[in-house]
């Protein structure tokens, strides 16, 4: 399948110029992003009555399937053959099958890259295949031959949906970010506050990059409302147990705002935000810096 699929639509990393996702028209375009070759995997393999769910790990979407019988996990990365294989050991949690058959809208598991880039053939030049596929590690390619190698820089969190709310989240997900892209403030913004919950990019060492372009945009429009329910979205779609500066984007955002309008509600609010957080150095300037807003009020 995932052959066939990278055969028909080739592949191109997203850029300023790429257009938006339009899972009726995919079929007809010569090029596409992951996101559009997993759609499109994802649509054929539904209609072989193959049961199978949409994962994204580290900006990156991929198709994964799961073996009931034998407990075996499985990766098409449509655009990498090699990456098309046996994904059972590379996996860490609880399995994702029963996250979602308790009820979770996606399940959330590590990713561990090394274990994926174990199968490769020893042929293979392993720096060069991370290097044209970063989605495989945090590393920094322009330093990390310079500097110890880290595991934890492949260590990656896996986000799984079933296929077809997975396939819709993904259109929706990169159609808001390329419309912020182009100036469409309130329309990526509308589209994004609906991700609640599920919005994929929420990896700590991202740093919810994208949505803090956005938030920054809608500031500087004054639009302070529409930004408090974008951070809103963040903090709820942030996975349990994250305990990384992802967590301060609400709090700050809050208090930002306050201090731009002189809001003492949106102060207090934004102070009993820090407060609810686990204790940090991080946590602890913020929380000086609330309080003395609010002072100041």
């Amino acid at each position: 399948m995932a052959h066939l699929v990278r055969q028909t639509v080739d592949f191109a990393p997203t850029s300023a110029i790429s257009p938006l996702l339009d899972a009726t028209e995919l079929a007809h375009r010569e090029v596409t992003n992951c996101f559009g070759h997993v759609i499109i995997a994802s649509e054929c393999l539904e209609q072989l009555g193959i049961e199978h769910f949409v994962s994204y790990a580290n900006q990156h979407a991929i198709v994964t399937l799961f073996d009931r019988g034998s407990d075996r996990a499985f990766l098409l990365d449509v655009a990498t053959k090699e990456l098309c294989c046996d994904m059972t050991e590379a996996i860490g949690g609880s399995d994702p099958l029963d996250q979602l058959a308790m009820g979770d809208l996606r399940a959330v598991n590590t990713l561990y890259s090394d274990e994926l880039l174990k199968r490769l053939p020893p042929s293979t030049d392993r720096e060069k295949f991370v290097g044209s596929r970063p989605w495989l590690s945090f590393d920094d390619t322009d330093i990390a031959r310079f500097r110890e190698y880290r595991p934890t820089d492949h260590v990656l969190q896996l986000l799984t949906l079933p296929s077809v709310p997975g396939r819709l989240l993904l259109v929706q997900q990169y159609n808001a970010a390329r419309r912020a892209d182009r100036g469409e403030v309130d329309v990526a913004n509308e589209e994004l506050l609906e991700l609640a919950g599920i919005y994929l990019d929420v990896d700590p060492r991202n740093n919810l990059r994208e949505l803090d372009r956005l938030c920054k945009k809608l500031l500087q429009a004054e639009k302070y409302d529409e930004a408090i329910k974008l951070a809103a979205m963040a903090a709820e779609s942030l996975v349990p147990g994250d305990t990384s500066k992802n967590q301060l984007f609400l709090p700050d955002t809050l208090r930002s705002i306050a201090k731009r309008t002189r809001n003492k509600q949106l102060a207090q609010w934004a102070l009993g935000e820090y407060e609810r957080l686990p204790p940090s150095s991080l946590r602890t300037g913020k929380l000086s810096a609330a309080r003395k807003l609010l002072r100041n009020l």
